[in-house]
This record gives structure tokens, sequence and C-alpha cells, in this order.
């Protein structure tokens, strides 16, 4: 994709305070006194494209592990994501290479209630065919749909932070417990990579965290015309330019082992 950036310039020598577009004569001005002019911005890179800005700190970092709960992991779940299920192992081995390099391991679980919503999301919810209320209080918390999948369980003394939205940051104390461990660096995984995921990668980014998204283990679903996949590449493409350093499992591994 390519964006158009559209310049004004003032005219030194008249005394106008009008936004007056280029001209011949104002563009030969601005190349008198050294001023670029900048016709055509390329914004066409992939996410595998871009240059590192950062070093990624075992000693910093944290891995944060985005509802892979049973509600959108197990076949046939109230909101399937059958690519979150076909990664869930590889999430597993890099959980299990945090643990053994001492890096937390913190997740988050998407649960609702009453008196623990936001309004738009449970008045929706019936439209897009969940049932909030009694008696079925689906996504309540302690229900199956709530608990992470039983291949990804926490360990003792990991913890699982409930939200009610999308964004794990709000309203939650995921903040307090990254601090508390002096985590700079965020490593998000999980699903859904343009719900949850998205809007935790933004959370962070504006709380001044460094971000790392594992590419093979952020998962979409088919819906709104695109599919799971067109979802996914469009986020890490998002990400790399925007957000985060964007890698796979297997190279963010090799990087972490070398600190």
């Amino acid at each position: 994709m390519d964006a158009f950036a559209v310049f004004y310039y003032y005219p030194p020598d008249e005394r106008s305070y009008s936004v007056q577009p280029i001209t011949l004569r104002s563009r030969r001005l601005m190349q008198e006194t050294h001023l670029t002019i900048l016709g055509r911005i390329k914004m066409d890179k992939r996410y595998w494209e871009w240059e590192p800005v950062f070093e990624i700190d075992p000693a910093k970092s944290a891995l944060l592990i985005i509802d892979m709960q049973n509600g959108f992991v197990e076949e046939g779940a109230l909101l399937e994501v059958p690519m979150a299920r076909e990664q869930v192992s590889v999430i597993a081995k890099l959980a299990g290479f945090c643990r053994e390099h001492k890096i937390p391991v913190i997740y988050t679980a998407f649960c609702v209630a009453p008196d623990f919503n936001y309004p738009f999301y449970w008045k929706m919810a019936s439209q897009r065919g969940l049932k909030l209320n009694e008696p079925d209080r689906t996504f309540w918390w302690g229900k199956h749909e709530t608990e992470i999948c039983s291949h990804l369980r926490p360990q003792l003394g990991e913890p699982i932070v409930k939200k009610c939205g999308y964004d794990a940051f709000a309203n939650t104390e995921l903040e307090q417990l990254l601090r508390s461990q002096d985590v700079d660096t965020a490593i998000v995984v999980g699903t859904v990579v343009n719900w949850c995921v998205d809007s935790t990668v933004r959370g962070a980014f504006h709380r001044f965290y460094k971000v790392v998204v594992v590419a093979d283990c952020v998962s979409a679903y088919d819906h709104a015309g695109s599919t799971a996949e067109q979802w996914r590449d469009m986020e890490l493409d998002l990400f790399a330019e925007a957000f985060a350093r964007v890698t796979t499992s297997d190279d963010l591994i090799t990087e972490l082992s070398r600190g």
C-alpha cells in the first residue's frame, strides 16, 4: 500500500498566515533552504521484513498467554478458534522454555458476571449466540468454558488475570504484576489476535512496554468476510509496523537462550 503526503508551504517573503499549496516557485525556494519534499511513503513491508528495534532481555521479560480457554480452544466450543487449538503444543513448548529460564508466565482469562462486564458486550452477546444471563451464565467465572485448556494449565504460583473485556491491562492487576517483577518486555501469545491479543498489544505499547508478538502462537477465526489466516496476517503486519516486534517461537527461543 502506498500513502501519499501533501505538504503546504509558507513563502518567507509574504506576510500571509494562509496555508498555500506547494508550487514550482515554492518548491525551488524550499530546495534552496535545504528542505526536502516527501512525495510518497512506501508502506508495503510484511511483518517478517522489519528490522528489530530492540533486543529481548530474558531478565526483563514475561510471557502473557491470552485467553487460551476451553471456550475458545475446544472443538465445538462456544467461541471456537480452530487455529488456537493447532497452536497449543507450540505455546506449551514456549511456556516450558520460559519456566526453565525463570521468565514469568502470566495467563489471562475472559469471563463476565452481572457486576463484571462492559455494558456494550453484555447487551451484544445475545446477537452473537451467547447466553450470559441466568440460567445459562455463559462465561461466568468457574464455568467450563472459562478454564484454561488442559494442555496449557498454569503451574503452581502462575497467576490468571481475569478480565471482562479485550485489553488485559484494562481494570486488572496485570500492570502491577509486571511492575512488581521489574518486567519491561511483554511477550504476547494466545487468542484472538484481532480481539484480545490486539487490544492487549496496544495496551502494553501505550504503557511503554516493549512488546513481542509470536507469529506462530497467535490465532484468529473466519469471520466478517475474511479467513482466519487473513485476519492473522493483517494483524501481524500492523503489529510489526506500529506496535511490536514480531518473531517466531523458534527465533524467540534462540534469542532468549543467548541472553
